[in-house]
């Protein structure tokens, strides 16, 4: 592996164009353009206060900057840069921005969701979405652009072909545009699926204790529908007659001696005394004082770390909080939030759990490779952390000081990472999937 020099950044604000060519990283009120592989600089536009959201547009040709606090939005062009506009809310305010799928259109939330505006940069027409509905995901398209689904809410009552729910809180298209799932709040487990003419085609209840679901997930195939619930169980639904077929635990214990449990360990240096001089070699002076980890093969029953959550407080650290599937729909992704630790990777295709990866601090994020199924891990530390069925490894980020890793983002290719930290990033050059492969079949996990 490779590792670029490290740039400014703000906000987390860093992404890839959707063709890869471009990266958009943001710093202050500057947003700065890049090369995606040589990361050269190819254009520098300056807004008009600190941008707080980014966003290409399908077809990489604009990138919009909102501005919430000033209620505005900022697009730039890449192939006219001379060429901008600007969207002012005024006294309405903003609270999301978002691109049509056609990439010349920009859909501006209000404050207070009083309405979405409709704003085009062919014609400069401005239109409304009335009584949007104030939920966690209450607007997506299909993936081929031809549909919006739009949670609405009038007279306090939900309507979405009138959904049968209490308080919806998100809705999400199939991949493939044909079955829109809506699902309720977290105190009533329920999760409805429509077809695109608003028939509802099955309703889905596992329990009726007070929390429910907690996250939701499509396979890429369309296939499956992941439901993470309070209970620390994900259900996975089928698309044939959408009833469950499975459902996975999070056991605080791995007693299954067939399961692999990779668990990160402290790695201290050590250094033969023979080759020991003073004073040390700056190199060497380095590794005396900073540890490195590696992943290491527990041999079972494997306790893992676990916190006790507290179940009388709003968001209770508590359930499955994070849902992710494999490009190819192979494998599952999760993370039980009082074993917070821990990402558990599942076989969909054996319908059993295949690996579980331990690490020493909490997982604040993972993300799937979009072209293999190797998955990119990080935990708040200066490492990086990456899966594939061949085996894992364990990465520190290269430089001078700490670098926390916040945040990632793989490019279209798969090729490279970016690391995200609060006031910097990095771009992670990968090897080829024959090279990865041949590093994590190692298995001691360190690279």
């Amino acid at each position: 592996m490779n590792f670029s020099e490290s740039f400014k950044l703000s906000g987390l604000l860093c992404r890839f164009s959707p063709d890869g060519k471009y990266l958009a990283s943001c710093v202050q009120y500057r947003l700065v353009i890049r090369d995606g592989k040589t990361l050269q600089i190819l254009q520098l536009y300056t807004c008009l206060d600190q941008i707080q959201h980014i966003e290409w547009s399908a077809d990489s040709l604009f990138i919009l900057c909102a501005m919430y606090r000033r209620g505005l939005v900022q697009v730039w062009s890449l192939e006219q840069p001379e060429w901008h506009c600007k969207i002012d809310e005024g006294s309405a305010g903003l609270v999301a921005s978002c691109w049509s799928p056609d990439g010349r259109h920009i859909l501006n939330t209000t404050e207070f969701h009083l309405r979405i505006t409709v704003w085009s940069l062919c014609t400069k027409s401005v239109s409304y979405i009335k009584y949007p509905k104030a939920c966690q995901q209450g607007i997506t398209f299909t993936r081929d652009g031809r549909y919006l689904a739009l949670a609405e809410r009038r007279d306090c009552r939900d309507y979405h072909f009138d959904t049968d729910t209490q308080d919806l809180t998100g809705i999400e298209w199939a991949p493939n545009g044909c079955v829109l799932a809506a699902w309720d709040t977290c105190l009533e487990y329920k999760i409805l699926l429509y077809s695109l003419d608003g028939r509802l085609l099955s309703a889905y209840c596992a329990y009726e204790w007070s929390l429910g679901i907690k996250s939701v997930a499509w396979s890429p195939s369309s296939q499956f529908l992941a439901i993470g619930s309070y209970d620390g169980k994900v259900r996975l639904l089928n698309h044939v007659t959408w009833k469950m077929i499975t459902e996975f635990g999070h056991p605080a214990t791995i007693n299954n001696p067939k399961t692999v449990v990779y668990k990160e360990a402290e790695k201290i240096p050590q250094l033969g005394l023979g080759h020991l001089s003073f004073p040390p070699p700056r190199a060497m002076a380095g590794a005396l004082s900073t540890s490195e980890s590696k992943y290491e093969i527990a041999s079972g029953p494997v306790a893992l770390q676990t916190l006790k959550p507290v179940a009388d407080r709003a968001n209770p650290r508590m359930g499955v909080g994070m849902l992710a599937f494999s490009s190819d729909s192979y494998f599952l992704a999760t993370r039980n939030d009082n074993v917070p630790n821990a990402v558990w990777v599942w076989d969909i295709q054996k319908l059993k759990l295949f690996v579980v990866l331990e690490h020493l601090s909490p997982v604040r994020s993972f993300q799937w490779d979009p072209q293999q199924p190797r998955l990119a891990i990080c935990t708040g530390g200066s490492k990086v952390y990456l899966w594939s069925p061949a085996g894992c490894v364990s990465v520190q980020v290269p430089g001078e000081g700490d670098f926390p890793v916040l945040g990632l983002c793989w490019h279209l290719s798969g090729d490279s990472l970016a690391l995200l930290s609060k006031d910097h990033f990095c771009l992670c050059f990968l090897e080829t999937k024959e090279g990865f492969g041949a590093a994590c079949g190692q298995r001691d996990g360190h690279a």
